[in-house]
């Protein structure tokens, strides 16, 4: 796993890739637009779009609808309180450069809370029926759920389902917060062969998260997606090393 061997990281810095942001994005409030399912951006149709269906995993408590609003660029993506009621749907439209060639990826990341997923037995199937990918998130300041990780991949990723793993770790804060260190995320990385992403953590603000700052996490995201349609599909488990 190289993040960047196929997606180039830095490009949305270029004049094209910032044209291309400035269509994503609202000029009255300078904030990337939020799109419903059956909207789309006003592009070129010569840009060939990729789309993906992803499915958020982990503990309630854990900020997955905080990371997926992160994703999505939106103001006060922090600042929800209690857990997600029922299943939520957000759609993130994002370029790239994938090895030369211009794609626009549309992420379509569907989120349940855990009490309807447990209150009603279809609400996770319906999440995982044709999904591309999975975001299987923890808490940097929650050490139970670091240990439950690598069961957690195991049975989200079953080999039947095709379904490609990626790890988010939340609330990444200062080194004396965080109850997973550096080298166990390092180690972790390179066991499994998954990228972990960090969604820092950072006091209440209505402020969006800037392109610099989630552009890291979109491109490993749309890397990841890419590359599983390339690859033969194997059992998710830990390499001997």
């Amino acid at each position: 796993m190289i993040r960047g061997s196929v997606v180039s990281f830095d490009w949305f810095k270029s004049p094209e890739g910032q044209g291309l942001l400035a269509h994503l994005t609202d000029p009255g409030t300078g904030y990337r637009k939020l799109y419903g399912v059956l909207e789309q951006p006003s592009l070129p149709p010569s840009i060939e779009q990729r789309d993906y269906k992803v499915f958020l995993v982990g503990r309630a408590g854990q900020g997955k609808t905080c990371a997926a609003s992160w994703l999505a660029g939106l103001p006060g993506w922090n600042c929800q309180q209690g857990e997600s009621p029922g299943v939520r749907s957000t759609i993130v439209y994002w370029p790239a450069r994938v090895q030369g060639k211009l794609v626009l990826f549309k992420l379509n990341i569907w989120d349940a809370g855990d009490s309807a997923v447990r209150k009603y037995g279809h609400v996770y199937p319906v999440c995982k029926e044709g999904a591309d990918g999975a975001l299987v998130v923890f808490s940097f300041t929650d050490r139970a759920s670091w240990e439950e990780l690598p069961g957690l991949v195991q049975r989200t990723a079953q080999p039947q389902d095709n379904i490609t793993p990626i790890v988010v770790g939340t609330k990444y804060g200062n080194i004396q917060e965080n109850e997973v260190s550096g080298a166990e995320v390092q180690e972790f990385e390179q066991s499994w062969n998954i990228p972990i992403i960090r969604v820092r953590h950072q006091a209440q603000s209505t402020s969006p998260p800037s392109i610099p700052d989630v552009s890291a996490a979109l491109n490993t995201i749309c890397e990841q997606l890419w590359l599983a349609q390339r690859r033969p599909k194997h059992t998710i488990e830990p390499a001997l090393i």
